[in-house]
């Protein structure tokens, strides 16, 4: 593939990458403050995507989000980071209050095939790490069997 034409499709691919995540941003907002009665402001942290030759490293922004409360899941070519940021407490009186709480979706589509059985993902100092290898794509013989009558 020419230089220029590999380029030209990354930009494109960052640019659909953007688009997907202000629709996530928007559709998730509108339905958390509709399907629990949410505080606006709902949230979608910050993520960092990198793809090397033989896998993909996936760094999520998670600051304030307890690790039983995140759900990592990867199907096909999709990978999904699900989860919730608690409020601090019921009781507390807050003069400002400027964090953003309730549950967050992010999606991102992953451009070749996936080892699922060997994915590993760590949780440390608010930030969640996940390596994704990908699948090699050996060639497998298949064995044809004898019809029989």
């Amino acid at each position: 593939m020419a230089p220029l034409k590999k380029i030209y499709l990354e930009e494109l691919a960052r640019i659909q990458d953007r688009i997907n995540s202000l629709f996530e941003q928007a559709l998730l907002t509108s339905d958390y403050e509709d399907r629990e009665g949410g505080l606006p402001g709902t949230w979608a942290p910050s993520v960092d995507v990198l793809e090397t030759e033989d896998a993909y490293l996936i760094f999520a922004e998670l600051p304030g989000v307890r690790r039983d409360d995140i759900q990592l899941q990867v199907r096909d070519r999709r990978l999904e980071l699900s989860g919730r940021r608690q409020p601090l407490g019921e009781n507390r009186n807050f003069l400002r209050m400027e964090r953003s709480y309730g549950p967050f979706r992010r999606t991102f589509d992953l451009g070749a095939p996936v080892d699922t059985a060997a994915i590993a993902a760590a949780f440390e100092q608010g930030v969640l790490r996940v390596l994704i290898p990908k699948r090699t794509g050996g060639a497998t013989q298949v064995e044809i069997s004898e019809e029989s009558s």
